[in-house]
């Protein structure tokens, strides 16, 4: 099995510190270092085939490369599955922006001094106030809606409106109940309420309307009849502009929305 070499093997080669090592590999420009020991030491790189890692890019930039995630307890395997899509959908886009994603337990909430930012996942309105009173990174929610004065923080929630012009399309204005797993936020909870005229919300074991049905969770695929209307939300796109939100909190960039609808 061949070795697999750390930064302080590329220091020790090119007979630098480790930290040059780490300055060289972020492209760090507001650091006097010369281009024969940054051409040294990306010889040294692509000679022992040294694939930088989060440690090393957190040495010069002072980040983490990490987000923490809060999700709810959930009972519902329907919920628990919703869950497991947006985790798996947010890890991949952060893994290609080049950053790992770690789960929190609710029953944990603490000071967070390993992460860039902290992301809640439809938690009630007190448990992500708790989050952020506790934390004094970004904090980023995601299908969580507070109404504030001082929007201090990052939403993200899916478009409900864009999806009620797809179903008013599809089965005639209003001519539909739209289903919902019961969300742990009242504020999203009230947005579709307000945004459709029938709505479903689902708990465990609760038996279907009757007439034409609508839904985006991919997990109530096997409960509906197969002339209901899925209208998927593009989790993609959602977990993109997550991290688009993450990087302007991150950066305290001014002059943003701060709620946004994907």
């Amino acid at each position: 099995m061949s070795k697999k070499y750390t930064i302080r093997d590329i220091a020790k080669q090119a007979g630098v510190s480790v930290a040059t090592v780490s300055y060289v590999i972020n492209n760090r420009d507001d650091q006097r270092i010369s281009e024969e020991t940054k051409k040294k030491v990306r010889q040294i790189i692509n000679l022992l085939d040294y694939k930088p890692n989060s440690s090393a890019k957190s040495l010069a930039t002072n980040k983490t490369y990490t987000a923490a995630l809060y999700l709810a307890h959930e009972n519902s395997l329907y919920k628990r599955s919703e869950q497991l899509l947006v985790a798996e959908s947010l890890a991949a886009v952060l893994k290609r922006h080049g950053y790992h994603l770690l789960l929190q337990s609710e029953e944990d909430v603490n000071q967070i001094d390993y992460a860039d930012a902290v992301l809640c996942y439809d938690t009630t309105t007190d448990f992500f106030c708790e989050v952020g009173d506790k934390n004094l990174i970004p904090l980023i929610a995601i299908d969580i809606l507070i109404d504030t004065p001082f929007q201090i923080f990052f939403q993200i929630c899916t478009d409900y409106q864009k999806q009620k012009a797809q179903a008013d399309i599809h089965f005639g204005k209003d001519n539909y109940t739209y289903l919902y797993l019961l969300p742990n936020n009242k504020e999203v909870k009230e947005l579709i309420s307000d945004t459709f005229k029938k709505v479903c919300f689902l708990e465990n074991g609760q038996t279907l309307p009757a007439g034409n049905l609508v839904y985006s969770q991919s997990s109530l695929h096997t409960l509906v009849p197969p002339a209901s209307l899925y209208i998927p939300c593009d989790m993609q796109s959602k977990m993109e502009q997550v991290f688009t939100c993450m990087e302007f909190a991150m950066n305290r960039v001014p002059d943003c929305t701060h709620t946004c609808f994907v």
